[in-house]
């Protein structure tokens, strides 16, 4: 009798709509995160065969079936500022600063006003601005589309997979935004949209 296929294990929710690129706050589930038992490390790569921290030699384990890669170990052993190392299925070896690690970059006051609709000069923060967090360079995207259900930045960087880098929204000011590291000036780029109630995808170019 032939044995039947394996299936991959159901996925925790959050996981899952990481997975099919309709979570509204990504940050929740990717990037490092506090557990009882110490840490946790959470990535969604799908073009990757392997990931580790860089310089620490600590491995992520692909969650089978996914593009999802985790690490849980004790508190303190992923540096504070840590970088991904990871080969694609071409042999391609990559570094990069993971922009799930940065907290929120727009201010408070700026969305206040925007709210509002008494931001005079919300083009400096909407769209894509140069950006530095720290010692560590890339581009600041926001856009505003407060019916959306997950807001994604697209462009040569990513392959153009919407699923590789949701936005966070900014409570309900329809506001979202992402920072990433290493991209640099003149890179072209759109918003993949996901729409709340159809679940459609619209690409927006600023």
């Amino acid at each position: 009798m032939a044995t039947p296929p394996r299936t991959a294990p159901k996925l925790p929710e959050p996981l899952q709509r990481i997975v099919e690129a309709r979570h509204h706050d990504p940050f929740s589930v990717l990037g490092r995160h506090t557990e009882a038992s110490g840490e946790c490390l959470r990535v969604f790569l799908p073009d990757a065969v392997s990931v580790e921290v860089e310089g620490t030699g600590l491995a992520l384990r692909r969650i089978a079936g996914t593009g999802l890669f985790t690490w849980s170990g004790g508190s303190g052993i992923v540096p504070e500022s840590y970088r991904l190392r990871w080969t694609d299925r071409d042999g391609g070896v990559h570094r990069e600063h993971d922009p799930y690690a940065y907290a929120p970059q727009i201010g408070d006051l700026d969305l206040h006003l925007f709210g509002e609709g008494r931001h005079w000069h919300a083009y400096r923060f909407l769209g894509a601005h140069d950006h530095r967090v720290d010692e560590v360079e890339g581009t600041l995207f926001a856009v505003w589309a407060p019916s959306a259900e997950r807001v994604s930045v697209v462009g040569d960087f990513n392959r153009w997979d919407g699923r590789r880098h949701p936005m966070r929204v900014r409570g309900g000011s329809g506001v979202w935004e992402l920072f990433l590291p290493g991209v640099r000036p003149g890179e072209f780029y759109k918003f993949e949209i996901r729409n709340r109630d159809r679940g459609t995808i619209h690409v927006k170019t600023d």
